[in-house]
């Protein structure tokens, strides 16, 4: 196994203290979860708290009369049990990191939200460009595609030596594993597979559902970044084109929009399969990393969580004596700092490139981010002015929703305090 980690008595500092641990416990639903109001802009705080809370969630998408609909016959009961199998895969432990990693972002409520995200991506203009059965596998896709992950980068598992770097080589280490797992609970519940006597396009839709959940989430790993968006905007011209031919009067030229998604509008099968496999791929990378684009008090709630993870990781590096992976180093990293970069060399471009695709969602995500963004900038000038660094407070998912830590016995939480 991993004797420099194993062998390592690692006491964590975490980047606040069991007092700055907080939360809304006043958060709940305004209404239950609909297939026409979970959106780009729900809690998914709130969707992920319970068990039941989520199972909603998912009964709620997949609706017979409304929701997504898979190739095949709907079965409720498997459905749920697929579910419920994927959902314990993200409470998972991982031999020689749960030990000394705190896992906060990478849970399931995560999971969850990046659901939704993609729910209301495809709502507000994406579902054009893609059928029925493909929209439905993003859905499956989104809800696993960081299942099984152990809340460290694939380069800390190669560069301690982790067994899982030894099975599943250095090319999208993680990635690669969730999908497997994902086309092995497949197979296991008998969802999307395919059946003798079944008819030829019944199997060739089956088949076609499968390759999208597994390929858009391989295509999430941050090392696959700047591909994606070269073959986004090679094909944009093309994919474009097809959907103003199609239009009828009156929605206008550009990126898709919910107006086209409420009128029918659907170029799917003018579309080629790879082209569709890229666009729903792109999708899931967008909405993977879409918390800088969400209303603030999220994306700072988000920023915070995801910070956490990566100091204890450079915690981790620090103690073994490795070169500490970029933004882990709690001692040196500005979080307004790093959220300033993010944003900058990633999320801007990644958002400018989906309103050209998707127009609705696209043009919305980017304005949340430009404000957001301009919020950072506050937060980084306070710090240069003060002399004081921004005081992270960490309001971690509901154990249900995923987070492994531990609270001290009767400790208050309250609710996250606005910039």
């Amino acid at each position: 196994m991993i004797p420099a980690i194993h062998g390592l008595l690692i006491v964590l500092t975490p980047a606040c203290t069991e007092s700055d641990l907080i939360k809304d416990d006043n958060s709940t639903w305004s209404s239950p979860p609909t297939f026409e109001n979970l959106a780009l802009d729900s809690d998914p705080f709130v969707n992920a708290e319970t068990k039941d809370s989520q199972l909603a969630v998912l009964h709620a998408l997949f609706d017979p009369k409304t929701g997504y609909r898979l190739p095949g016959t709907y079965d409720k009961a498997k459905l749920e049990a697929l579910f419920l199998d994927i959902r314990a895969g993200y409470f998972v432990k991982t031999e020689g990191i749960d030990e000394h990693i705190r896992r906060e972002y990478h849970t399931f409520t995560h999971a969850l939200d990046i659901v939704v995200t993609i729910h209301g991506l495809l709502r507000e203009g994406g579902a054009v460009f893609l059928n029925e059965h493909e929209q439905s596998a993003l859905v499956l896709a989104a809800l696993a595609h960081d299942v099984l992950h152990c809340g460290v980068s694939n380069a800390f598992l190669i560069n301690v030596n982790h067994p899982l770097a030894t099975k599943w080589g250095a090319k999208s280490l993680q990635e690669r594993r969730s999908a497997d797992h994902t086309l092995m609970l497949l197979d296991k519940h008998k969802v999307l597979v395919a059946k003798d006597g079944m008819e030829d396009s019944l199997k060739n839709s089956i088949a076609d559902t499968r390759t999208i959940i597994e390929e858009a989430i391989l295509w999430t790993d941050m090392a696959r970044h700047k591909e994606q968006m070269e073959k986004v905007a090679a094909a944009l011209g093309k994919v474009i084109a097809v959907l103003e031919q199609v239009r009828k009067g009156g929605i206008g030229k550009g990126g898709a929009t919910v107006e086209d998604v409420r009128t029918g509008v659907n170029v799917a099968s003018l579309l080629d399969k790879e082209t569709r496999i890229l666009l729903a791929a792109f999708f899931l990378h967008c909405a993977d990393i879409s918390n800088p684009s969400k209303d603030w008090v999220l994306c700072e709630r988000w920023a915070v969580i995801v910070m956490n993870e990566f100091f204890s990781q450079g915690d981790v590096e620090r103690k073994l004596g490795h070169k500490l992976s970029m933004n882990c180093d709690r001692e040196s990293v500005s979080v307004s700092k790093c959220q300033l970069g993010f944003g900058t060399y990633v999320i801007r471009s990644l958002l400018q490139l989906l309103e050209k695709l998707v127009y609705t969602a696209g043009s919305k995500s980017l304005e949340n981010f430009e404000a957001n963004h301009k919020h950072w900038e506050e937060i980084a000038k306070k710090e240069a002015e003060s002399g004081k660094p921004y005081l992270m407070k960490l309001n971690p998912p509901s154990k249900e929703g995923g987070w492994l830590g531990e609270l001290r016995e009767g400790e208050d939480r309250v609710p996250n305090s606005r910039h």
